[in-house]
């Protein structure tokens, strides 16, 4: 089947613009510890677009397209933790904070094991286990409550529901808007970049808050 013409083509532009967004990021830190939650966080969501990009625009061999869906899936999961670093050593911090982020990284470790070694899981369960790790702040939801100001916390949430409803066109393949051209595969992708912008906004106002 040929893919759609437009499939990848959003993310190869967001790679591009997360690698410059990325580096401002990190070059506004006022401290080496909102420094190194940045450029996590950066390094993350370049890594997630610019896979996502090589994989889906690059006209691959049999062996050479099953890897790069592996790192594909992978990456997903790095941007999840990447994303809630800085809202766990910037935003919740103290207890609280450390136990996020090692929740964080152990359920990307998993997503990450899963996509390399099940290459073949269902859609759904790739789609349930990446919207399960993405919602890891639920448990910490009081603590969040009482470090982050109302808009960070609308923001991370609502970059939680566009990521999930992407990840549920993703699983259910539909409404597959376009076919040959914009399809749900894409609109997963659009998704991926509203819940982006959202959450960097969220980043940027803890990395601007950090103490000097």
């Amino acid at each position: 089947m040929e893919k759609p013409k437009l499939r990848g083509v959003l993310h190869q532009f967001a790679a591009v613009a997360a690698l410059g967004a990325g580096g401002v990021l990190v070059s506004m830190a006022p401290t080496p510890r909102a420094a190194t939650a940045a450029a996590l966080y950066a390094v993350s969501l370049v890594v997630l677009f610019s896979v996502s990009a090589t994989y889906h625009r690059v006209d691959w061999a049999p062996r050479g397209r099953a890897w790069m869906r592996r790192m594909d899936h992978a990456s997903i999961f790095i941007l999840i933790a990447g994303t809630y670093t800085p809202v766990a050593l910037l935003g919740v911090s103290g207890a609280a904070g450390d136990s996020l982020l090692v929740a964080i990284w152990c359920g990307a470790l998993v997503g990450v094991l899963q996509s390399l070694f099940w290459v073949h899981a269902p859609k759904a369960v790739t789609a349930a286990l990446a919207v399960g790790v993405g919602w890891t702040l639920v448990p910490y939801l009081d603590e969040a409550r009482q470090a982050l100001g109302a808009a960070e916390l609308s923001l991370i949430l609502a970059g939680g529901v566009a990521y999930t409803t992407g990840a549920l066109a993703y699983a259910l393949k539909r409404p597959d808007l376009r076919p040959g051209v914009f399809g749900y595969h894409e609109l997963f992708h659009a998704l991926t970049l509203v819940g982006a912008g959202l959450h960097f906004a969220v980043v940027l106002r803890l990395v601007r808050a950090a103490s000097t």
